[in-house]
C-alpha cells in the first residue's frame, strides 16, 4: 500500500510540474488587440523558399500571432494574399525581372562531373524549383491584386528596409512589385498605409535587410549607415505611435545574419583550406600565379586555402572563419577548379579565383557585426524610451545553434535537417514562424502583464520531404 501511495504521489508531483496550455486564464490585461497591424520585410510577409506563396503568407509570423490574439479579443487580420501556391520570386535583370517559383526538396542522384550518377549510387536532398512556368505567367501572378480586399493588417513587404518604409513610389510599377500589388496608390508609402489604419497594437520588425542585403551579396559595402538607420527607425516607431489611437506595440532587433544556414552550410562541408596538393602541383601553381602577376599567393605541399576575389577586386587566399555562401556553385569547385585554376583552358591553365559574391570573409563579417550591434542598440533604446515590448531575436536565434526542443520537436539552424528554416536558407518555415511568433507573444506577455496563449508548434509543418 505504501508503495502504491508513493507512486500515486510521484505522479501527482510530475503532473503538477508539467506545463499545460490551460494552466492560466487567457487575458489581454487591458491590451486593445482589435486592430493589430504588422510592419516589416519578408520575414513578416510570410516569404519562404525563395518566393511569396499562399500558404507561406497564411503561416506568417504576425498571422500566427493574430490567431492567438483572437483568444483574448483580437480582431480580424487581413493579409494581401497572392493567388498562387507555387509562388513567385524574382531577381532584377537588365530590362526587367527574371521570375521563378518557390523551391521544394527533391531526393536526387548525386552526379559526377560528366553529369552521370556516381558509382556506387548515392542520393541526397536538394532544393529545386517546383515548376517552370512561362515568364509571362509569373509576371502576371506577381502583379495581380491580392485575392482578398484591404486594408491589410500585414504590411510586411519582402525587400523593405528602414528607408523604403517611407519611399513614395515604392508601390509603383517602378518600385517593389511585392508592394505594388497591394499599395493603396502608386505614391503611397508602406508606413502611410500602415498608419492610416490607426492600429490599436502594432508590430515592427525591420532592419534585417539593412544588413542582410549586403551580406547576401558577399560584401560589407552595402550596409545602411548608422545615421540613416537611426533617423528612419525612430521615424517608423514614432509614426506608428502617433497614428491616432495611442497604440501599444512590440519591436524586435536584428539576428546575426551570419548564423543562418545561407552562410554556414557550405563551409561546414567544404573547408576554407580544402586544396590538397603534392609538391609538383604546388610548384606548378606558384609558377602559374606568378605568370599572372600574383606571386603573393603561395602554394605548398599539403592543405592550401582557396583563392577568392575581394570586394576591391584584388585576389587573396581564404582564412579560417571565412564563409562560403549557399549560392556558391560547388560543382565549379569540384569539376572546373574554381578557387584554384581552370584546367579546361589550354595549353596554359588560368587562375580561377572564387568570385567575391560567394564569399564573406572575416573582415567583412566583423564590419557587418559591428554595424548590426549598432543598429540593435538603436532598436533597444527606442523601445525602452517609448515603453514598448522588445523581442531580442538576436539572442534568441543564437540559442538554436545547439538546438532547442518545442513540444518534443528538436530544432536547430542546420540547413534542411534543422527543422527551422525553409529551402532558401534565409527565411523560416511555418514551424519556425510559429516558434518565433510564440517568442513575440512571450515578450508581449512579459511587458504588458497579459496572458496570451502561445500557438502549438505541432500544428505547423517544417520542411516537406519528398
Amino acid at each position: 500500500m505504501k508503495k502504491i501511495l508513493f507512486i500515486l504521489m510521484s505522479l501527482a508531483i510530475l503532473s503538477a510540474c508539467e506545463r499545460k496550455i490551460d494552466e492560466f486564464k487567457a487575458s489581454a490585461n487591458g491590451l486593445d488587440l482589435s486592430n493589430f497591424v504588422s510592419v516589416g520585410n519578408s520575414l513578416t510577409a510570410g516569404y519562404a523558399d525563395g518566393a511569396l506563396y499562399l500558404s507561406g503568407q497564411q503561416n506568417s509570423i504576425p498571422n500566427i500571432m493574430a490567431t492567438q490574439f483572437k483568444t483574448v479579443g483580437g480582431g480580424e487580420f487581413r493579409q494581401p494574399l497572392i493567388g498562387t501556391e507555387e509562388g513567385v520570386g524574382f531577381q532584377p535583370v537588365p530590362g526587367g525581372l527574371y521570375c521563378y517559383t518557390k523551391r521544394v526538396l527533391y531526393f536526387t542522384d548525386d552526379l559526377d562531373c560528366a553529369g552521370v550518377p556516381v558509382v556506387p549510387e548515392t542520393k541526397s536532398f536538394k532544393p529545386g524549383f517546383v515548376s517552370n512556368p512561362e515568364q509571362s505567367t509569373l509576371i502576371q501572378q506577381l502583379y495581380a491584386p491580392p485575392t482578398v480586399a484591404g486594408p491589410y493588417n500585414n504590411m510586411g513587404v519582402p525587400g523593405a528596409t528602414v528607408q523604403t518604409l517611407f519611399y513614395p513610389g515604392y508601390g509603383s510599377s517602378l518600385g517593389n512589385p511585392y508592394f505594388a500589388r497591394f499599395a493603396t496608390s502608386p505614391l503611397a508609402t508602406i508606413m502611410h498605409d500602415a498608419v492610416v489604419q490607426q492600429p490599436s497594437f502594432f508590430y515592427l520588425w525591420i532592419g534585417n535587410n539593412d544588413v542582410l542585403a549586403s551580406a547576401l551579396a558577399g560584401t560589407d559595402a552595402l550596409l545602411t549607415s548608422l545615421p540613416v538607420f537611426t533617423q528612419f527607425y525612430t521615424m517608423a516607431v514614432d509614426s506608428l505611435l502617433a497614428s491616432g489611437k495611442n497604440p501599444k506595440g512590440i519591436v524586435a532587433n536584428i539576428p546575426d545574419v551570419t548564423s543562418i544556414p545561407f552562410f554556414t552550410t557550405i563551409s561546414q562541408k567544404l573547408p576554407w583550406n580544402g586544396v590538397l596538393l603534392d609538391s609538383a602541383q604546388a610548384a606548378g601553381l606558384n609558377q602559374l600565379y606568378s605568370l599572372y602577376g600574383h606571386s603573393d599567393i603561395k602554394w605548398k605541399k599539403g592543405q592550401n586555402p582557396f583563392v577568392y576575389t575581394k570586394t576591391d577586386g584584388t585576389w587573396a587566399q581564404m582564412h579560417a572563419g571565412d564563409l562560403f555562401l549557399l549560392t556558391m556553385p560547388t560543382d565549379s569547385v569540384k569539376c572546373k577548379g574554381m578557387g584554384i585554376a581552370d584546367q579546361s583552358i589550354q595549353p596554359i591553365p588560368r587562375p580561377y579565383p572564387i568570385p567575391g559574391k560567394f564569399v564573406l570573409d572575416g573582415a567583412e563579417q566583423a564590419n557587418i557585426k559591428a554595424r548590426l550591434d549598432e543598429f540593435n542598440t538603436v532598436i533597444y533604446n527606442v523601445a525602452a524610451s517609448r515603453n514598448l515590448a522588445f523581442a531580442d531575436m538576436n539572442t534568441y536565434l543564437r540559442k538554436f545553434a545547439s538546438g532547442m526542443v518545442f513540444d518534443g520537436i528538436k530544432m536547430n539552424t542546420s540547413f534542411i535537417s534543422g527543422g527551422l528554416f525553409s529551402t532558401d536558407g534565409v527565411h523560416l518555415n511555418p514551424r519556425g514562424n510559429c516558434v518565433t511568433a510564440n517568442f513575440f507573444i512571450q515578450a508581449i506577455n512579459t511587458k504588458y502583464g497579459s496572458s496570451i496563449p502561445q500557438a502549438s508548434v505541432t500544428n505547423y509543418t517544417g520542411l516537406v520531404f519528398p
